[in-house]
């Protein structure tokens, strides 16, 4: 037998405040029903599960926008993703904090090296320490470290002297004709034979997002592109150095470095102005790392 609760009677119990439960339902988290007798709002056994999940959730400060994906998709694996999420979230914050204090210690350091307690020194006291943090933020703050879940995706390969278009275009012509286009991520990377100085031809596989039920063509084939922390950079037109700043600042951080066991990957966003106005793709640059 289905049980429904009101609302006043649920807020007592989760000690959850009317206010929240009806701004969460606002978000679209779940649905309730007024009682036609009384005038209350009623949660039955499916609204009380997403409840109980949501109030679990927000206690480890997950946002809403992602609380909805583990209640859209309902399994397991989306709500180990979410805390995956807010923990890779708290590095982050743990990251920015302990560049934060160094700045601060630098400065520290500065002012107490100077000679004199003469506040007239103040203008260039100033400038040195502007100097500071200027050139913390010229360093790598262009390089942010970014979660990227498990993906299904499928793929084609070409060898040649330029394969990006030539693995790019069955991909992109299929991901049109089955209507993925508006959410489809295309993702490429070098395979055998990698690029070599000599010019030989080299290998490139282009991959695009597909979600669970989409059968993958007899032309493409399918994989899971495994997910996990990347250091992301978007692309200049010279590719090869924006590679090369990439691992540059990588090696510099002292925080992260490269994982070989997962592929690198190169991003193609889709650039929205009308055809013949630019390049069709922009690229984002994503190297697997892990923490040092």
């Amino acid at each position: 037998m289905n049980r429904s609760v009101a609302i006043n009677k649920l807020s007592e119990q989760m000690g959850l405040t009317s206010r929240t439960l009806r701004h969460w339902e606002s978000e679209g988290l779940f649905k309730s029903e007024r009682d036609a007798s009384s005038g209350w709002r009623m949660y039955d056994e499916h609204a009380l599960l997403c409840i109980r999940i949501t109030a679990m959730l927000r206690k480890m400060d997950i946002p809403l926008k992602d609380i909805q994906t583990v209640l859209v998709n309902k399994s397991v694996s989306h709500l180990s993703m979410a805390v995956k999420k807010k923990i890779s979230d708290l590095h982050m914050k743990r990251v920015e904090l302990a560049r934060f204090q160094e700045q601060l210690e630098q400065v520290l350091g500065y002012l107490q090296s100077q000679e004199t307690d003469c506040f007239s020194k103040v203008d260039a006291i100033l400038t040195e320490t502007e100097d500071i943090f200027m050139r913390n933020a010229n360093g790598t703050s262009s390089v942010k470290i970014v979660t990227l879940p498990a993906m299904r995706v499928a793929y084609h390969t070409a060898v040649s002297s330029s394969p990006e278009e030539e693995a790019m275009a069955p991909v992109l012509e299929w991901t049109k004709s089955a209507n993925l286009l508006g959410t489809a991520r295309f993702l490429g990377g070098n395979v055998k034979p990698f690029p070599n100085e000599s010019g030989s031809p080299y290998g490139y596989g282009m991959c695009v997002t597909i979600p669970d039920g989409v059968v993958v063509p007899e032309h493409l084939k399918e994989m899971v592109l495994p997910g996990g922390l990347f250091a992301m950079l978007e692309s200049s037109d010279d590719i090869t150095g924006s590679w090369k700043m990439l691992m540059k600042a990588l090696k510099e951080d002292g925080i992260y470095k490269s994982d070989r066991s997962r592929l690198c990957l190169e991003e193609h966003i889709r650039n929205e102005k009308p055809d013949g106005s630019g390049n069709p793709f922009h690229l984002v640059l994503l190297e697997p790392v892990q923490a040092v």
